[in-house]
C-alpha cells in the first residue's frame, strides 16, 4: 500500500482509495427515546447532499437496506450527466450476524450459529446470492469494495469452527474478485487473530480492513499489522458516533483553535495524514462539505502524537474483541 496522493490511498492492487467517503448507515442505536434501528429513508435527501458535497465514495452494506436509494442516487446523478462511473467509489459488505434492529426476514444478514455448529452447511451459496442481490438492489455491475462485514458470532468461542466459516466466505470473495465483479476485496472488524489464519491460506490478501477508529480507539497494535501487510486500514465512526464526547474533548478543541479549523477536522486530518482512509458522516449538508475541507494544513509530528496519546480503548458501538 502506498499513497499517490494526500486524498487516496493505493491499495495492493493498485485501486485508488478515496480517503474520504460517506458511509450509508442510516438510523438511531442509542437514543430509546426515539425508534431505535435503521431508517434508510433518511438517504433520500442525505445522500444527494453528499454527492452535491463532492463524496465519490459511498459506503453501505447488504443488512443498511440502503442499496436501492443508493443506487438510484447515482443513477440519477448519471443520467444528469453530473459523473462517470468510474468516478464514483462504492463499497458494500456482506456476511453480518443476525441482529434485531436488521431486516432479517429479509435476509440481509446470515444466521451465522447454524453455520458454524454444522460443518456441513455451506454459506457460500448465500454469499454468491447476497452479492448478486446487491448488484440489483444499486442498479450496478460491480462494486469498487466488498468487505466481509464481521468476522463472525458474537460470544462465539470456537476458534476452529470460526476460521473454517472465515476461509468459506473468503474463497466466495476471491471468486467475485477473479470476476471483475468487485475491484477490491476486504474485511471489516477483524483483528490479528482473525487476519492470521486467513492470511496463510488465501489466494488474494484482503486489499481493506475496515475498523472502528477515532482518538478514543485507535488500535494502534491492529494498524501496525495490517500496514505491515499491505492491508489498507479504513476507519468507521471518526467522530465516535458523537456521543462519546470527542467535541468537548480539550486536547482537541486547542488544536482546532491551533489550526483554525473544527475539531472534526483535526480528527480527520489525524486519520488521512497517516494514511488512513475514514468515513465521516453527517446530516448537515455543511458540516459535510468542511469534512471535506482537510488537505489545505499539515498537523505537527507531536500533535499527531498527541491525539493518538487520547486512546482509551473505547468502542462507540459494539467491538469483535469476543469473536473467535
Amino acid at each position: 500500500m502506498s499513497s499517490d496522493s494526500k486524498e487516496t490511498v493505493v491499495l495492493s492492487n493498485g485501486v485508488a482509495l478515496p480517503a474520504l467517503g460517506f458511509g450509508c448507515a442510516f438510523g438511531n442505536w442509542t437514543d430509546s427515546s426515539r425508534f431505535i434501528g435503521f431508517t434508510p429513508e433518511e438517504g433520500w435527501s442525505s445522500i444527494p447532499a453528499a454527492f452535491r458535497s463532492g463524496y465519490k465514495l459511498f459506503d453501505s452494506a447488504l443488512m443498511y437496506n440502503t442499496h436501492q436509494v443508493l443506487g438510484y442516487s447515482i443513477g440519477k446523478e448519471l443520467a444528469e450527466g453530473k459523473v462517470k462511473r468510474s468516478d464514483i467509489f462504492v463499497t458494500t459488505k456482506l456476511f453480518h450476524p443476525r441482529v434485531s434492529v436488521a431486516f432479517n426476514e429479509l435476509d440481509t444478514t446470515a444466521d451465522m450459529d447454524l453455520y458454524l455448529r454444522d460443518a456441513s452447511l455451506d454459506i457460500r451459496p448465500k454469499l454468491r446470492r447476497d452479492f448478486e442481490r446487491s448488484l440489483n438492489e444499486l442498479n450496478l455491475g460491480y462494486v469498487d469494495l466488498l468487505l466481509v462485514h464481521w468476522p463472525g458470532l458474537q460470544g462465539w468461542t470456537d476458534k476452529e469452527s470460526g476460521d473454517r466459516l472465515r476461509a468459506q466466505v473468503w474463497e466466495v470473495f476471491e471468486e467475485i474478485y477473479a470476476s471483475g465483479r468487485a475491484r477490491a476485496i476486504g474485511v471489516s472488524n477483524f483483528l490479528v487473530r482473525h487476519l492470521e489464519p486467513l492470511l496463510a491460506t488465501c489466494k488474494v490478501a484482503p486489499h481493506v480492513n475496515q475498523i472502528e477508529l477515532h482518538p478514543y480507539r485507535t488500535q494502534a497494535a491492529l494498524v501496525d499489522f495490517c500496514k505491515a501487510r499491505g492491508i489498507a486500514v479504513q476507519g468507521w465512526s471518526p467522530f465516535g458516533n458523537g456521543a462519546i464526547g470527542l467535541f468537548q474533548d480539550p486536547v482537541l478543541q486547542r488544536l482546532a483553535a491551533k489550526y483554525g479549523k473544527d475539531v472534526g477536522q483535526i480528527i480527520l486530518r489525524w486519520l488521512v495524514q497517516q494514511g488512513i482512509a475514514t468515513l465521516p458522516k453527517s446530516s448537515s449538508e455543511s458540516r459535510m462539505r468542511s469534512n471535506l475541507d482537510v488537505f489545505d494544513f499539515v498537523l505537527e509530528d507531536g500533535d499527531v502524537a498527541e491525539i493518538s496519546a487520547l486512546d482509551k480503548d473505547h468502542s462507540c458501538v459494539v467491538t469483535s474483541e469476543n469473536i473467535a
